[in-house]
C-alpha cells in the first residue's frame, strides 16, 4: 500500500485483486458514451493476472487503474478517477504505482485507450506512452469520428 497526504487529507493506492465495482460501473458507463461498440466488446474479453489499484480516501475509493500482466507488458486497460477529483493529479499518482509495481516485475507498460478518448490520449503522453498502434474500421453510421 501508497499512502500520501493531498488537499489535507491523507490517501492510499492498495493493490487489489478485487474490482472496485462501482468505480467500474462509472467506467464502462463514461466509456460507453464515447463508443459503445468497442466497450460492449471489452466487456466480453476474459483476462488472468488482473490487478487492481485502488485510490482510496479514508473508506471513500475515488479513482482505480487495472492492469494486466501479458506476453512480457503489464497493460493498463482502465485507468478511472471520479470527475469530482480529476484534475488534481490522481490519475498520475495511479499510473506511478502501476509503473513501480511493473517495474518490481521487470515489465513495460503498454496501455488502451479509445481512439476519440482526447483526454485518454494526452494523458498517457504525459506519461511517456506513445501510441504504437491504431484499430482501423470502416465508418459506422452515427459515428462520432469525422465525417
Amino acid at each position: 500500500m501508497h499512502e500520501f497526504d493531498d488537499l489535507n487529507y491523507k490517501f492510499s493506492i492498495k493493490k487489489s485483486s478485487s474490482k472496485p465495482q462501482i468505480l467500474h460501473n462509472e467506467f464502462i458507463a463514461e466509456m460507453s458514451t464515447i463508443d459503445n461498440i468497442l466497450i460492449n466488446h471489452y466487456k466480453e474479453l476474459e483476462f488472468s493476472k488482473i490487478n487492481y489499484f485502488i485510490l482510496s480516501q479514508g473508506d471513500i475509493e475515488i479513482g482505480y487503474g487495472s492492469a494486466t500482466e501479458e506476453n512480457g507488458f503489464m497493460t493498463i486497460y482502465e485507468l478511472f478517477v471520479s470527475p469530482k477529483y480529476r484534475e488534481l493529479g490522481f490519475g498520475t499518482r495511479i499510473f506511478n504505482e502501476i509503473r513501480k509495481y511493473t517495474k518490481s516485475l521487470d515489465l513495460k507498460i503498454r496501455s488502451v485507450t479509445l481512439p476519440s478518448d482526447r483526454t485518454g490520449k494526452n494523458f498517457y503522453e504525459s506519461n511517456l506512452i506513445t501510441a504504437r498502434a491504431l484499430i482501423m474500421e470502416e465508418k459506422r453510421e452515427n459515428s462520432r469520428y469525422r465525417p
